[in-house]
């Protein structure tokens, strides 16, 4: 490859070269007339473009069986090996909830183990103290073992009518022939 001293094409280049913005044809740099990766890009970007438009579609269906064999379990591999490393991942960053102590966990945070055994402390004395001081509430009664039976209201008797009503409706042979008149003959 022989080097001109300018830098290679950009992506944006290369695709000008291959789908051209304007009416007239530009002029080819320098560089593309000199650099054999250039023109490499250039070229697989056109034929891709023909084989998109299917202009070559016979070069793929030409390609032997064996190939595609091979792309395929090359492809399958790489994924099962990807999926191996994966789980193996996976595993080695998992750990049982509650995470086994270890030794000296506790002590290596000194300020925060006694920060929160004084803050536990203060909930259970907090607690206790209101229980023991607090007002016992007035009218407390002991709890029946025996259910109260309670007197039903009177808009629950309305109701009960009511559906009872439907029920009978509902349970005649045609529940409509009460609004149907009936034909006489």
């Amino acid at each position: 490859m022989r080097w001109t001293g300018e830098p290679h094409l950009t992506p944006d280049e290369i695709v000008e070269r291959v789908f051209p913005s304007g009416d007239r044809p530009e002029a080819v740099p320098a560089h593309l007339v000199a650099c054999h990766a250039c023109q490499s890009k250039v070229a697989r970007l056109r034929e891709a473009w023909l084989l998109d438009r299917g202009a070559v579609s016979g070069v793929v269906d030409s390609i032997p069986a064996p190939f595609w064999d091979s792309q395929r379990a090359a492809i399958l591999g790489k994924l099962e090996a990807k999926d191996a490393e994966d789980r193996s991942e996976s595993r080695a960053s998992l750990s049982p909830f509650p995470a086994p102590p270890r030794r000296g966990a506790f002590l290596r945070h000194p300020v925060l183990a006694a920060g929160s055994a004084a803050a536990a402390l203060a909930l259970v004395a907090g607690i206790t103290m209101s229980r023991l001081y607090a007002p016992a509430p007035e009218g407390r009664v002991a709890a029946s073992a025996t259910p109260v039976a309670t007197a039903v209201p009177a808009g629950d008797n309305a109701d009960d009518e009511l559906l009872l009503s439907i029920d009978g409706i509902l349970s005649q042979e045609s529940p409509y022939a009460s609004l149907v008149a009936e034909e006489t003959l």
